[in-house]
């Protein structure tokens, strides 16, 4: 999942993805959860046994099952988050009520506990970036949540002027909560190339993932 390097500092390993150092911290009641985690990530990751422990961590990345949180409140959630850190939140069974939620209080991800190793590194790398990530049922369901409350119309004519053809065709159905493999069997073409088209529509229109293009929507 992309090139990362490695260092040791202190004989400490630190992986390094692109310019950003990323360091990750594992809290959860599960140990088995913790052990899958560990073995699915490609980053060096460090155990955490209570919200006390993340109290001075910067620049990192916790990732934490959605059982735990009830126990953290938002205030600290907001706290850890203004130490430049991140959140990612896994559950047993993700659903759109707990996603809105988590969302609220600052957290940048969302996906499942048992999720593959290949959703579970997008996450970590997305969210380190300062993008929003979801496990794509999620993101279904809440643009179709966004978009259906729009109380007023959008111009797409004018909001999708400067995209070429193919790329308004895309933005339409990027709108309509197609995801990628279902706009690629829309228009016959290849997830690679939907991919590509998808990164040029919000370059052009200043958005940064599918949750801000949806919010054109909702203005």
């Amino acid at each position: 999942i992309g090139l990362y390097f490695k260092t040791n500092i202190k004989n400490k390993t630190i992986y390094i993805y692109g310019t950003i150092m990323i360091k990750i911290y594992l809290l959860s009641d599960d140990l088995v959860l913790i052990g899958r985690w560990m073995k699915l990530i490609n980053y060096e990751t460090n155990i955490v046994e209570n919200l006390e422990d993340l109290q001075d961590i910067m620049n990192s990345i916790l990732i934490v099952n959605s059982s735990v949180c009830k126990d953290i409140s938002p205030k600290f959630i907001n706290d850890f988050i203004k130490n430049a850190n991140q959140i990612l939140v896994l559950d047993n069974t993700p659903n759109l009520i707990n996603a809105k939620r988590f969302l609220s209080f600052g957290v940048k991800g969302y996906g499942n506990t048992l999720m593959t190793t290949s959703y579970l590194n997008s996450a970590i790398e997305t969210i380190s970036n300062d993008y929003i990530w979801l496990i794509p049922q999620i993101t279904t369901q809440l643009l179709k949540d966004i978009t259906n409350k729009s109380d007023s119309k959008i111009d797409e004519e004018k909001l999708f002027q400067n995209l070429t053809k193919t790329e308004k065709k895309i933005a339409i159905l990027l709108k309509n909560a197609y995801t990628n493999i279902n706009i690629s069997d829309e228009l016959n073409i290849s997830i690679n190339t939907v991919k590509t088209h998808i990164k040029h529509i919000y370059e052009k229109l200043n958005v940064k993932d599918r949750l801000s293009f949806a919010g054109l929507f909702s203005k």
